[in-house]
């Protein structure tokens, strides 16, 4: 090239990169500057001292890692995005970056490495550009949003409070008209056992009205031993201690039981039972107890609930894989409004103190557990008021597996009250309550039946009794004081010529809360008593039997 084309060339250069630098700084929104192979500070336009705020004086040669938050250079961030720019040619990156009066700003960084022609790293080329504004517009929308969010989500919870609470209010007052109820109805037999027991021993034997009293007398203690039981079951339901005994059963056996079971309360108000049962009803796995009870409890509701001469009919059918009970009458009908709530426990359609129907209205609540522990469903259908209503349980054929095949066991239906006494005659049986009434009754109708009885207040006097005596058959309430039953029922079979007397454990708790222990007993019996019952039940236990 001619020196005067080479001069020309040089100056070209010259200018081109005069212009260059002129346009770099000339350009205020970024900070654009370069840095040596190690880093250092070479270059520095206006735009990097508006936003970095140190003059090119101030920072020529300092290390770029001077912009960055202290977290960083521990954690070593400038040197690795160098690296990086060395590996890729380049890195961009975003991030909070330090002004030199110690302020913070959000920073879009581009690092170029720069090499010679020989491929010799020259240095670095750093753009850097102030997205503060961005980054605050960014966190106001997110914040915002936040906010917006963490509104509808008080908003929400507090709707779900306000459920909450309303649920709650709605649970305690059905509680409380429960246990309004629930005084009520174990208060009004109560008048008619306490006002009877006070007058009959001023009453002529011969007087009709004596043995109407001892007729009431049974029919009150009756009516509260089912209120008790209902609310045991309950109990027991909710407690997930309810146990199935589980059997293959006749059908058939188990709904006419239940129906002969409410036919005298029928035929008290002219009620007409009707039964409509398909052909083949057969058996079906299930606890033989808790489905009387289940449709005793829907025939009983049925004739609660149906007025004078009206019908009532218990219809079942067998399919492929259920058994359906329905039971379907004239009477007062559901209440579209309650219809829904018509299984819940602690709910009735009437007010504690406007009711016309007696009872706890837990029937149907029960019956609704009872289907379901089977496997089943139950449903119930009302066009309204004064349009009767009909209520459906299903069970599956195979709600329970059986660990071997049964056989039918129509026995296996409660006996509503056993015809007589069992014979005890010549028995001797030892009897330990610390209730004083009980006692006396138990030992009564054991003496009735022909048994030869001692009846004892204490596990401390069985004991003497027993040093002395003999006994074919020991009785023992469970809750006494200072020793109970299951103590003592442990010191009796220390002794050898206990070991095979059969003892009783006799107990007013409910089956959940009695121990263990009971195991150790031959059997077991609930209070209240019934003679018959008791008197039977012992006969099983005596030798000879």
């Amino acid at each position: 090239m001619k020196p005067d084309g080479k001069r020309n060339a040089v100056e070209r250069l010259r200018q081109s990169e005069e212009m260059f630098r002129l346009l770099v700084e000339s350009v205020k929104d970024y900070a654009i500057f370069v840095l040596d192979p190690g880093g250092h500070v070479l270059t520095w336009n206006d735009g990097a001292q508006r936003i970095k705020q140190y003059t090119f004086e101030e920072i020529r040669g300092q290390h770029f890692s001077a912009f960055y938050p202290e977290a960083d250079i521990r954690a070593g961030k400038p040197e690795r995005e160098l690296v990086e720019a060395i590996r890729d040619g380049r890195v961009e990156d975003e991030g909070w970056r330090i002004r030199k009066d110690g302020t913070r700003f959000w920073a879009n960084v581009v690092i170029t490495a720069l090499f010679d022609e020989s491929g010799a790293l020259r240095g670095f080329a750093k753009v850097t550009r102030d997205m503060t504004a961005r980054k605050e517009a960014e966190e106001t929308r997110r914040a915002l949003l936040e906010q917006r969010e963490a509104r509808v989500a008080a908003e929400e919870q507090k709707r779900r409070a306000e459920a909450a609470y309303r649920s709650a209010q709605d649970a305690n007052r059905a509680k409380d008209e429960f246990l309004m109820t629930l005084s009520h109805e174990l208060r009004t037999p109560m008048t008619a056992i306490l006002g009877w027991s006070r007058m009959l021993p001023n009453m002529n034997r011969e007087d009709p009205s004596f043995n109407e009293a001892i007729a009431a007398i049974g029919r009150s203690a009756k009516l509260q031993a089912e209120l008790i039981d209902d609310v045991l079951d309950v109990s027991r339901i909710v407690s997930g201690k309810l146990r199935l005994n589980v059997e293959n059963i006749d059908v058939v056996p188990v709904l006419h039981s239940a129906l002969e079971s409410v036919r005298p309360s029928a035929d008290a108000k002219g009620i007409t039972l009707a039964t409509a049962y398909s052909p083949q009803l057969g058996t079906t796995t299930a606890d033989a107890t808790r489905l009387q009870q289940i449709v005793w409890n829907l025939l009983s509701n049925a004739v609660k609930f149906t007025p004078k001469k009206g019908r009532i009919e218990l219809a079942a059918q067998r399919t492929a894989s259920q058994l359906e009970i329905a039971v379907t009458d004239t009477g007062e009908g559901i209440d579209p409004e309650f219809l829904p709530h018509v299984f819940e426990a602690f709910r009735q359609a009437e007010t504690p103190s406007t009711r016309v129907h007696g009872g706890l209205g837990l029937g149907l609540s029960i019956v609704r557990y009872m289907a379901e522990a089977h496997g089943g469903t139950v449903s119930a259908e009302s066009e309204g008021r004064g349009k009767g209503a009909r209520f459906c349980v299903s069970l599956p054929i195979r709600a329970v597996r059986l660990d071997a095949p049964g056989n039918a066991k129509p026995e296996g239906v409660v006996s509503l009250v056993p015809p007589s006494m069992a014979s005890l005659t010549g028995a001797r049986i030892l009897v330990v309550d610390d209730d004083s009434e009980g006692r006396e009754l138990i030992a009564a109708a054991l003496r009735q039946a022909g048994a030869v009885v001692t009846a004892v207040q204490s596990a401390a006097d069985a004991m003497a009794h027993i040093d002395r005596n003999s006994a074919d058959l020991i009785l023992t309430d469970i809750a006494m004081p200072h020793t109970d039953g299951y103590s003592l029922q442990r010191q009796l079979r220390a002794r050898a010529e206990l070991a095979n007397t059969p003892i009783v454990a006799l107990t007013a708790f409910p089956a959940s809360a009695v121990s263990a222990d009971e195991k150790e007993f031959d059997t077991y019996l609930r209070k209240p008593i019934d003679p018959f019952e008791l008197t039977f039940k012992l006969r099983e236990l005596l030798p000879g039997s």
